[in-house]
């Protein structure tokens, strides 16, 4: 039996080089979340349980929630849970603390590491900003390893109010997020899915890098379902960059973490 195990939902490839960091320290084994997707009930294995993944719109995702869920025995995990966040963590993980509270367990530790921010407006970041944060996350997890070694428990982090953030580097992505709102108000948030234009070549990388299964290559051309999880692998990961929100620009990177390679992501598929 496993003594820990590490937990992962990762589009970028952020999450997944976290987890793969401290999976690494902790000789722990490390699972990819999307093989569990399926499953109606996870059994838990392992003294001490890992859950590693990014931020949504400053909340975990609800795959993350719904994986929560399902696990049992929830009540006698050491639960640490680590998220990746591009602007700021909020108070993200001590509602995550409460949903794990709600399906009685306890969220022994809860740590957020700052990644570079792929979402909307992350092309108007600056490049310093994205260097600067990749040559520092890693200091992050020994803190977290000997955290968990210790067993200890009670560490909840969270960040101050947003507007704390609306500062230097982050100000550049006001213009966009004011301009994705805007689109939705008028043209509603259909217009916004996901598209491929004419320089998609067909290679089908999105269809299986989609942790969900919601990508299928019909006549060289992929197509998407209505079980998006807004995770944009599909869209870091197309070799031709032909991936975008509804063919406008929206200022999205086309980014992924610099360790984590396409055969990596796909195994955890």
């Amino acid at each position: 039996m496993s003594q820990i195990q590490i937990y992962y939902f990762s589009g970028s490839g952020n999450s997944l080089a976290v987890a793969r960091s401290l999976a690494s320290e902790l000789k722990a084994e490390l699972i990819p979340m999307a093989s569990t997707f399926e499953q109606e009930k996870i059994r838990l294995n392992a003294d001490v349980i890992g859950i590693v993944f990014p931020l949504y719109d400053f909340k975990a995702p609800p795959l993350v929630i719904d994986f929560i869920r399902k696990l049992e025995p929830i009540e006698s995990a050491y639960l640490l849970a680590v998220c990746t966040y591009g602007i700021a963590v909020a108070h993200s993980l001590t509602e995550l603390a409460n949903t794990i509270q709600s399906c009685g367990g306890r969220l022994a530790g809860g740590f957020a590491i700052s990644m570079p921010h792929n979402g909307i407006a992350s092309a108007r970041m600056k490049t310093a900003r994205r260097d600067r944060l990749l040559s520092r996350w890693s200091r992050r997890t020994g803190e977290i390893c000997s955290y968990v070694n210790d067993k200890r428990k009670g560490t909840i982090e969270s960040s101050p109010p947003i507007w704390n953030y609306l500062r230097g580097d982050l100000l550049r992505t006001i213009p966009t997020l004011f301009k994705f709102i805007l689109h939705i108000i008028f043209k509603g948030i259909d217009s916004l899915a996901l598209t491929a234009d004419q320089n998609c070549n067909g290679c089908g990388i999105c269809e299986r890098i989609c942790p969900v299964h919601n990508i299928h290559i019909n006549a060289a051309r992929p197509t998407w379902g209505d079980r998006c999880v807004s995770c944009f692998a599909c869209l870091h990961w197309c070799p031709e960059e032909a991936i975008s929100l509804g063919g406008i620009d929206m200022h999205i990177e086309h980014y992924h973490h610099p360790d984590i390679q396409l055969a990596d992501m796909l195994h955890s598929r």
